[in-house]
């Protein structure tokens, strides 16, 4: 059987009909200027462009309809509802990625690339320029389902240091919850512990492995992990007795002279997670493939390395 051909896409049309080109003028440009502005002030721009090439996009509209402004209308208003709740999520840290990743300031709606692989709509960062992608069979479908698309476009973007939703979840999940149980492990030592996250050297080793870490959903978690880690440090001490035991407690301090637990990832281990002491430090650690399985059991066995 032969092969179908490759997708290609179609010629822009030579000269939109009358009917096209007033509903365009009537239910798409008498909107721009608004557009445009409640964008500039969900990003906080100076400036910012819609810019569709009619043309290009409604070669992909069913024979007869004429109601192209009110579609290109429909696909930014499905794109301003997710950028605001994109913005209420992220905050400041939103603005930034999205406006170092859409560097133009400027929207556009383009056919989908991938052709029949295509979602019914998507987005993409091109060039500095935010597309909102639909499949070429598509056209005027799921307007509204640009929320999910949002944060992988935005984060497909070239840059340096953690993506927004690896930092997110290290300031809230983790930032914001860790001194309480800082506390309560001090007070389990008998002294003030350090307990480092190791968040960057753990990022860039997750990161590497790619598709063999354990959790799919690692970046939107890593502070979560690391925080269920430490609880999972505290629950260990706990169980295995430091709590009020003044001879655990400086055995403890004696051993760990820096006074650090820290986090990190290690190529292989013998079990999903270890607990080791090297150079006055414990570190609490497991393989990529295991990351974030099993966080009740670090610090598993510490009383035996003192």
């Amino acid at each position: 059987m032969p092969k179908p051909a490759p997708w290609s896409p179609k010629p822009a049309v030579a000269k939109l009909p009358l009917a096209v080109r007033k509903d365009i003028r009537d239910n798409f440009e008498s909107k721009k200027e608004d557009f445009e502005t409640r964008i500039k002030e969900l990003t906080g721009t100076d400036s910012f462009t819609i810019n569709i090439n009619a043309a290009e996009v409604w070669a992909y509209a069913e024979d007869g309809n004429t109601s192209a402004g009110t579609c290109f209308s429909g696909y930014v208003e499905g794109f301003i509802s997710a950028l605001k709740n994109f913005m209420t999520k992220y905050d400041d840290n939103g603005k930034s990625f999205f406006n170092e990743a859409v560097t133009q300031s400027e929207l556009t709606l383009a056919v989908n690339p991938n052709g029949d692989k295509g979602e019914t709509i998507n987005s993409a960062v091109k060039d500095g320029v935010y597309q909102i992608l639909f499949r070429h069979d598509r056209l005027g479908y799921n307007q509204n389902w640009l929320d999910d698309t949002m944060l992988p476009a935005i984060e497909s973007a070239p840059r340096e240091g953690f993506s927004l939703s690896a930092k997110n979840s290290i300031e809230n999940e983790y930032e914001a919850e860790i001194d309480e149980l800082q506390e309560e492990i001090n007070k389990l030592c008998g002294d003030k512990f350090t307990l480092d996250p190791n968040f960057e050297e753990i990022y860039k080793t997750l990161s590497a492995a790619g598709e063999k870490v354990g959790d799919n959903n690692w970046q939107a978690r890593i502070g979560a992990t690391v925080l269920n880690y430490f609880k999972g440090l505290k629950y260990q001490l706990e169980y295995q007795g430091f709590k009020e035991d003044e001879m655990l407690q400086e055995g403890l301090q004696e051993i760990v002279e820096t006074k650090t637990f820290k986090v990190r990832v290690v190529p292989k281990t013998k079990s999903t997670t270890e607990t080791v002491v090297e150079d006055g430090v414990v570190y609490l650690q497991c393989a990529a493939d295991r990351w974030s399985y099993n966080a009740n059991d670090m610090g598993e066995g510490l009383l035996k390395l003192l």
